[in-house]
């Protein structure tokens, strides 16, 4: 007891933490929490405080008294270490009961909630390493005289789910085994379904094989993971009286272990190597139950076998995928969560930049003018002050005279001359006031055209038109453009065919599968968009020009429609207007090309089909192609962002100063919005090239001819090229801006 205490005394610790809310596992004496000792995480195991007041425990049933069982534990412990047994940190004394509590390591969890939690079948691998660690924890304590005693799948403990260590030893016994096999001992006080036959009797003889037999019971329940639920010991009969022939009597004969456990020994496969084992250690007499060194030899030769080796090449495999597509979808998800945000902050500083550079200039300008023009007006109103002090003196001048005149009736006529005069003065002095009036007035005038001119002064400037050759069929109403580098693409209403324009030169395309279609560049493939086919009377598909030939690229509209607009940027294309019968389309339908998903976000104000669509900045412009007398000269705009995000209704669309103009065709150029030609109020061809500048439209330049419903497209270089139109279906042209 004293060598005991020493032992004791080095382990105790005080710089110690218990968690008692956090409960790894009850049992009919204590609990077990988490624990820290010295920041070392650990399992502190806790008797309930009202289980000290239990004296006098009865004679040969010692281990019934709860803290004669918590002494006996922390002896065990303190005498052991091996790895495969739960590692003893020293005792400590609770600071609110002052009971003590035994410090162990810190383990994921018991075999038994491994087993009842596990999804399936546990892996044959994990089978044979959980099993040979307690095979090996078992031989070392009989190799030194101990004998576990209650050995069962809640006190075997596991790391990892495949590391495992035998823990709770209040009920083992240190025993002499070599010299007397076999030990009369007090009740044994273990789990009967993991107890031998003769550990059952009453008082128990048995050996270590005791724990043999447990260990056989543990390599059933790990292969089935069902808890042990073995029938009666006993079963009833009816025998022949030896006193009285004749006659039988009642009794109760032992039933052998390997039939009370023969249903839970069929739930596992004929050919499994622990089922093998498990029927050596379940023999009823224990001398015929192989020794624990026995079971670690047979384990440790399971683990060099092929079956054990693809087991666990299989789980390591499948760990290994599972992290690695963890890690992928990571790595993928934070590169374009950084594609994305570099992006959109490119975008924003150069855009940013743009902006304040043209505004710098804009100011200096600006200023000069101003500060020009407050100098003359500060001359000009020094001026009128002058004036306005002369006008009066003149007026004091005139009172003076009248006083005189009243005065001296005799001069009355120089008198009254004096006054003439002074009058005919003071006449003048009003002209001249408001002649200085006059130039306040018209230097207001010129001030306000300046700011006119600085606000105009963004407008483009033509700078050379030239004649191209001409288109090679009639092109205008229902016809479509689109650019692609430095080449433009049209299309004839009615036609298959398309044609390309490229180094002063007309060629056309392979035909595509309809008709009345428009077309649109898509990240730089040249698409058409809807029309109508010999299958299809309103077509919603989408045709790209691959390798000299049309493919289905993107996804089918929603809706089926002739003569649509089509316009893109940056991964969304948006399709509006058209024809189904029998009426125009007011839908608003868009592609995200990015994951090729079709929405339909919005109606058009006015139901049309053919309209004049652009993308200008952040906007979306449409003028429609209508008789209506109200609409025809309308232009709506809506922000491309808001358009991507509401839900389909017409109230996103604002309506911008009217066009002079209809039937005009809307294209950007260098940031600029254009309106290129049109019908004039009487219905005639006009030559008129108009730009929006945000209040109003203004014309900045004009075309050779007069056009309406022609095509437009914008070239680099800042060149704007126009082909056919009303009565000019072929004639074609470039117009240079600055």
């Amino acid at each position: 007891m004293a060598e005991r205490q020493e032992s004791e005394q080095e382990y105790i610790f005080r710089n110690v933490q218990l968690f008692k809310n956090d409960i790894l596992g009850t049992g009919s004496y204590g609990a077990v929490c988490k624990a820290k000792c010295d920041q070392l995480p650990c399992a502190a195991k806790l008797l309930y405080p009202v289980l000290f007041q239990m004296t006098a425990p009865d004679p040969g049933k010692e281990h019934r008294h709860p803290f004669r069982r918590f002494e006996t534990e922390c002896a065990f412990l303190s005498r052991i270490n091996h790895p495969n047994i739960v590692q003893y940190l020293g005792t400590y004394r609770d600071l609110d009961t002052n009971a003590p509590v035994l410090l162990m390591e810190l383990m994921d969890e018991s075999l038994t909630h491994f087993l009842e939690s596990s999804p399936g079948d546990i892996p044959y691998h994990i089978q044979i390493n959980v099993c040979y660690d307690i095979a090996q924890a078992l031989a070392f304590l009989h190799s030194n005289g101990i004998i576990h005693r209650d050995l069962s799948s809640n006190n075997v403990l596991l790391i990892a789910g495949s590391r495992a260590k035998v823990t709770d030893f209040g009920m083992s016994k240190f025993t002499d085994i070599n010299v007397s096999r076999l030990a009369t001992m007090t009740t044994c006080p273990g789990t009967p379904a993991f107890m031998s036959p003769e550990a059952l009797n009453e008082p128990p003889v048995y050996t270590e094989k005791l724990d043999n037999f447990s260990f056989g019971v543990l390599l059933v329940q790990t292969t089935t993971r069902q808890f042990p639920k073995p029938t009666d010991r006993f079963d009833t009969v009816q025998l022949p009286d030896p006193r009285s022939p004749g006659r039988t009597v009642e009794a109760r004969l032992p039933i052998p272990e390997l039939e009370r456990r023969e249903a839970h020994m069929n739930l596992i496969e004929p050919t499994h190597p622990l089922l093998l084992i498990a029927r050596h250690c379940l023999k009823d007499r224990d001398v015929e139950r192989p020794s624990s060194q026995q079971l670690c030899q047979t384990l440790d030769a399971l683990k060099r076998t092929q079956r054990y080796e693809e087991s666990s090449q299989q789980d390591l495999h499948q760990m290994l995928r599972e992290q690695l597509q963890a890690n992928q979808q990571i790595l993928t998800e934070q590169i374009q969560a950084n594609e994305q945000i570099t992006a959109e902050n490119q975008e924003t500083i150069t855009r940013n930049n743009e902006q304040l550079y043209t505004k710098d200039i804009e100011i200096c300008q600006v200023t000069t003018r101003l500060g020009q023009a407050m100098q003359k007006n500060q001359t000009l109103q020094q001026d009128k002050v002058t004036l306005q002090q002369e006008a009066e003196a003149r007026e004091r001048q005139l009172r003076r005279l009248n006083q005189e005149l009243q005065l001296s009736e005799g001069n009355t006529a120089a008198l009254q001359q004096a006054i003439d005069q002074r009058d005919r003065e003071v006449t003048q002095l009003k002209q001249t006031l408001e002649s200085k009036n006059e130039e306040i007035h018209d230097l207001s005038t010129q001030m306000h055209q300046v700011a006119l001119q600085d606000e105009q002064a963004t407008s483009m400037k033509p700078v050379t038109i030239e004649s191209l050759p001409d288109a090679p069929v009639s092109m205008g109403y229902g016809s479509s453009s689109a650019v692609i580098r430095d080449e433009a693409y049209f299309n004839t209403y009615g036609r298959k065919t398309i044609y390309a324009f490229s180094n002063n030169q007309w060629y056309k395309l392979p035909p595509c599968p309809n008709k009345e279609f428009t077309i649109v560049s898509v990240d730089d493939m040249l698409t058409t968009v809807g029309g109508w086919s010999d299958t299809q009377k309103y077509s919603n598909k989408l045709y790209t020009y691959f390798n000299n030939k049309w493919d289905e690229h993107f996804a089918p509209m929603p809706t089926g429609r002739r003569r649509p607009r089509a316009v893109y940027d940056n991964n969304t294309l948006v399709v509006t207007g058209g024809w189904c019968d029998p009426k125009y389309l007011n839908t608003v339908e868009i592609l995200n090309t990015a994951n090729m998903q079709w929405s339909i976000v919005s109606s058009l104000p006015v139901p049309t089909d053919n309209p004049s669509t652009t993308i200008c900045g952040d906007y979306v412009y449409m003028h429609p192609r209508t008789s209506d007398a109200e609409e025809k000269y309308s232009v709506y705009k809506c922000s491309l962002r808001q358009l991507i995000r509401s839900q389909p209704s017409s109230a996103i669309w604002e309506k911008i100063s009217l066009l002079p103009i209809y039937y005009s065709s809307l294209i950007t150029i260098n940031g600029h919005l254009l309106a290129v030609g049109g019908l004039d109020s009487k219905g005639d061809n006009t030559k008129d090239i108009y730009q929006y500048n945000e209040t109003s439209w203004i014309v900045i330049s004009q075309m050779s001819i007069s056009r309406a419903a022609c095509l437009t497209a914008a070239l680099p270089g800042n060149k704007l090229m126009v082909v056919g139109g009303d009565r000019t279906e072929r004639k074609c042209e470039t117009i240079t801006f600055v």
